[in-house]
Protein backbone atom coordinates (compact mmCIF):
# COMPACT_ATOMS: atom_id res chain seq x y z
CA UNK A 1 0.00 0.00 0.00
CA UNK A 2 1.37 3.85 -0.76
CA UNK A 3 0.23 6.33 1.22
CA UNK A 4 0.91 9.91 -0.79
CA UNK A 5 0.90 13.20 1.15
CA UNK A 6 -0.34 16.13 -1.02
CA UNK A 7 1.04 19.21 -0.35
CA UNK A 8 0.69 22.75 -1.53
CA UNK A 9 -1.42 26.03 -1.11
CA UNK A 10 -4.77 25.53 0.75
CA UNK A 11 -6.52 27.47 -2.23
CA UNK A 12 -5.42 25.13 -4.91
CA UNK A 13 -6.35 22.16 -2.71
CA UNK A 14 -8.47 19.35 -3.94
CA UNK A 15 -11.19 17.67 -2.42
CA UNK A 16 -9.44 14.74 -1.11
CA UNK A 17 -10.63 10.59 -1.40
CA UNK A 18 -11.10 9.04 1.24
CA UNK A 19 -8.71 8.68 4.38
CA UNK A 20 -6.24 10.80 1.95
CA UNK A 21 -3.97 13.16 4.05
CA UNK A 22 -3.29 16.72 2.22
CA UNK A 23 -0.49 19.65 4.13
CA UNK A 24 -1.27 23.37 3.55
CA UNK A 25 2.25 24.79 2.78
CA UNK A 26 0.78 28.85 3.13
CA UNK A 27 -1.06 28.03 6.38
CA UNK A 28 0.48 25.20 8.01
CA UNK A 29 -3.26 23.14 8.05
CA UNK A 30 -3.01 19.35 7.86
CA UNK A 31 -6.78 18.08 6.05
CA UNK A 32 -7.98 14.49 6.05
CA UNK A 33 -10.36 13.71 2.66
CA UNK A 34 -13.85 11.88 2.97
CA UNK A 35 -14.03 11.36 -0.56
CA UNK A 36 -16.75 14.25 -0.48
CA UNK A 37 -15.26 16.96 1.42
CA UNK A 38 -12.01 17.83 3.39
CA UNK A 39 -11.95 17.91 7.20
CA UNK A 40 -9.63 19.79 8.77
CA UNK A 41 -7.10 18.44 11.96
CA UNK A 42 -5.48 20.20 14.47
CA UNK A 43 -5.66 21.09 17.85
CA UNK A 44 -8.60 23.65 17.70
CA UNK A 45 -10.10 24.41 21.00
CA UNK A 46 -13.55 27.03 21.42
CA UNK A 47 -14.69 27.57 24.68
CA UNK A 48 -18.16 28.84 24.93
CA UNK A 49 -19.38 31.06 27.87
CA UNK A 50 -23.14 30.42 29.12
CA UNK A 51 -23.54 33.25 31.23
CA UNK A 52 -28.01 32.64 31.31
CA UNK A 53 -28.83 30.02 33.18
CA UNK A 54 -30.43 26.99 31.04
CA UNK A 55 -31.17 23.43 30.54
CA UNK A 56 -30.15 24.08 26.35
CA UNK A 57 -27.05 25.31 25.37
CA UNK A 58 -27.41 26.65 21.76
CA UNK A 59 -23.43 27.40 20.46
CA UNK A 60 -22.44 27.77 16.72
CA UNK A 61 -18.91 26.47 16.59
CA UNK A 62 -16.57 28.99 14.61
CA UNK A 63 -16.36 28.32 10.81
CA UNK A 64 -14.24 25.35 10.02
CA UNK A 65 -14.28 24.51 13.23
CA UNK A 66 -13.35 20.59 13.11
CA UNK A 67 -16.95 17.97 12.68
CA UNK A 68 -17.66 16.26 16.33
CA UNK A 69 -15.24 17.70 18.58
CA UNK A 70 -14.84 16.69 22.39
CA UNK A 71 -16.96 18.22 24.75
CA UNK A 72 -15.76 19.44 28.55
CA UNK A 73 -18.59 21.24 30.39
CA UNK A 74 -18.35 22.82 33.34
CA UNK A 75 -20.35 24.90 36.08
CA UNK A 76 -19.41 28.40 37.47
CA UNK A 77 -17.92 26.88 40.21
CA UNK A 78 -15.97 24.58 37.77
CA UNK A 79 -17.51 20.98 37.79
CA UNK A 80 -17.67 18.84 35.63
CA UNK A 81 -21.49 18.47 34.31
CA UNK A 82 -22.77 16.15 32.15
CA UNK A 83 -25.34 16.36 29.57
CA UNK A 84 -26.70 15.34 26.16
CA UNK A 85 -25.04 16.52 22.90
CA UNK A 86 -26.65 17.15 19.48
CA UNK A 87 -24.58 18.24 16.66
CA UNK A 88 -25.87 19.47 13.66
CA UNK A 89 -23.46 18.55 10.45
CA UNK A 90 -24.97 20.97 7.90
CA UNK A 91 -24.76 24.31 10.52
CA UNK A 92 -21.65 23.13 12.55
CA UNK A 93 -24.56 24.32 15.37
CA UNK A 94 -23.85 22.24 19.22
CA UNK A 95 -26.95 21.66 21.26
CA UNK A 96 -26.10 21.07 25.01
CA UNK A 97 -29.45 19.35 27.25
CA UNK A 98 -29.27 19.24 30.92
CA UNK A 99 -31.21 18.23 33.78
CA UNK A 100 -31.38 21.11 35.06
CA UNK A 101 -30.66 24.50 34.74
CA UNK A 102 -27.26 26.22 35.41
CA UNK A 103 -24.89 28.43 34.03
CA UNK A 104 -20.86 27.69 33.12
CA UNK A 105 -18.84 26.68 29.82
CA UNK A 106 -17.90 24.29 27.18
CA UNK A 107 -14.66 23.45 26.20
CA UNK A 108 -14.43 22.32 22.81
CA UNK A 109 -11.33 20.46 21.23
Amino acid sequence: MLIQLRRGNEADLPILESGEPAFTTDTEKLYIGTGSENTLVSDQTYTHIQITPSTEWIIQLPAGFKKYPSILITDSAGTMVQGDANYNETTGEVTLSFAAAFAGQAHFN
